[in-house]
């Protein structure tokens, strides 16, 4: 299968777009999730509560994910892209005065942005990306979400300090309507494509989840992908409201230490993403993370205000490669695996399943903390891993 290089722009340029787009709908869902303290406050709930709201965040996801790959045939990828950054932007900016069940309402509303990402970006770099380099484009591609979250990390909390929580949402708003016009110049190239009578109906989403499900390469990929996906959500909704409560640290540095998180999720998805290409597939990686998953809950379940700032974000680096390091090297095995004409749908079938792991694992992440304690809830997450990773060995 051979990349389309006339009718559209490079590859640096095509990732370029599809990175912005990335980092800007993933710090759109984390503004909240690091925030969190702050909000919970202000509606009289526990800050571990944080994890309903991902729940509900990836729960919009789901349908736009599922939908994505019609929409993208449709009005076009890029469109798509600016469609999404301007969905998540008008929720978060809306979220800031919502009373606290608007805000629940308005999460479904971010993660759609989020969920009609990243099929279009999978039809951009399909179009423009060399089989032997899918690997290493589509980690990159990937590498922005934890980018997205970094910059969250560093910049949510430092807008609070000087405009307030609700100020920090409006200032994050503003970043993605401008990350949607400067993409905006690649429309006439890399929409090209798109066909406006594409068939898009009410049975989109079942189409996607039954050409996920029929396809022999790709149930394997779509069971990982949803229980990986659970335990990043969970660790990634929680991280700072854990770092608060069990670590005793104060806001400004678990937010740190959350950035710390995400630019080693960074780092991992380009690692693994390179060594995907070199490997030609990726089985043998996808077993590994899920040892290394079980590893590191494990060690966060003994987390306590004993344990010093540096300590903390040594840590917090080796649990964000090894728990964010994946989803590239998944995505990148979707293109080995169909057509190219049919990577949107079966990019937004698979995505969707990851989705909804996304809306399953912090919710229960949120309820165990509930029931027993952090520890408990680290400690049955490690447990899910390690026969995550026992299933994978036997495909």
């Amino acid at each position: 299968m051979t990349a389309r290089t006339g009718a559209a722009p490079g590859v640096a340029r095509a990732l370029a777009a599809t990175m912005l787009t990335q980092a800007m709908v993933a710090m759109a869902v984390s503004a909240i999730p690091v925030l969190a303290p702050m909000p919970a406050a202000a509606y009289g709930v526990r800050a571990s509560a944080v994890g309903f709201y991902s729940s509900l965040v990836f729960a919009g996801a789901i349908v736009c994910a599922l939908m994505g790959g019609a929409l993208v045939r449709r009005l076009g990828a890029i469109r798509c892209s600016q469609l999404a950054l301007a969905a998540a932007a008008a929720a978060l900016a809306a979220s800031a005065p919502a009373p606290l069940i608007g805000m629940a309402a308005l999460a479904v509303a971010t993660g759609m942005g989020y969920g009609l990402a990243t099929p279009a970006a999978s039809h951009i770099l399909a179009r423009v990306t060399p089989a032997h380099r899918r690997g290493i484009v589509l980690s990159l591609k990937q590498s922005a979400a934890p980018l997205g979250g970094l910059l969250a990390g560093l910049a949510a909390p430092a807008a609070a300090a000087a405009f307030g929580w609700r100020g920090a949402l409006a200032c994050t708003a503003g970043a993605l309507l401008a990350a949607a016009a400067c993409i905006a110049p690649l429309r006439a190239r890399l929409d090209d494509d798109r066909a406006p009578d594409f068939p898009l109906s009410a049975r989109t989403p079942l189409r996607a989840v039954a050409f996920a499900l029929g396809h022999e390469r790709l149930r394997p990929l779509t069971a990982a992908a949803f229980s990986f996906a659970a335990i990043q959500s969970s660790v990634f909704a929680v991280s700072v409201a854990w770092l608060v409560e069990a670590g005793g640290l104060g806001l400004a540095r678990a937010g740190l230490a959350f950035a710390v998180m995400q630019a080693a999720g960074a780092i991992a998805r380009v690692a693994l993403g390179w060594l995907s290409d070199r490997a030609g597939g990726a089985r043998l990686l996808l077993r590994l993370v899920a040892v290394g998953m079980a590893l590191v809950l494990l060690a966060a379940a003994g987390l306590d205000s004993s344990w010093r700032f540096p300590a903390i974000a040594g840590f917090m680096a080796l649990a964000g490669f090894v728990v964010a390091g994946w989803p590239g090297v998944y995505l990148a095995e979707i293109l080995r695996a169909v057509p190219a004409d049919r990577v949107g749908v079966a990019t937004g079938g698979a995505v969707g399943f990851s989705f909804l792991g996304v809306v399953a694992g912090p919710a229960a992440f949120s309820a165990l903390v509930a029931a027993g304690g952090w520890s408990l809830a680290f400690t049955a997450f490690a447990a899910f891993a390690a026969l995550v990773g026992a299933a994978l060995w036997r495909f």
